[in-house]
């Protein structure tokens, strides 16, 4: 592998151990902690079926 694929890994596993841990440590209740884990995973799962949507308010498939 390039030296630039490897540093690209690595930073994207230290985002996720690091928003892991953020989310571990943060005071809250479960249900609110289980609330914004499913709002981030849709946000997530939303951004990967639709891409980067670039519409600017036309009526376009991003909305939907």
């Amino acid at each position: 592998m390039k030296k630039s694929s490897v540093c690209l890994l690595l930073a994207l596993g230290g985002a996720v151990v690091g928003a892991a841990v953020a989310i571990l440590v943060t005071p809250q209740s479960g249900r609110e902690l289980r609330g914004k884990l499913r709002t981030a995973f849709n946000e997530a799962q939303h951004r990967m079926h639709h891409g980067h949507c670039e519409c600017d308010g036309e009526d376009c498939e991003c909305d939907e």
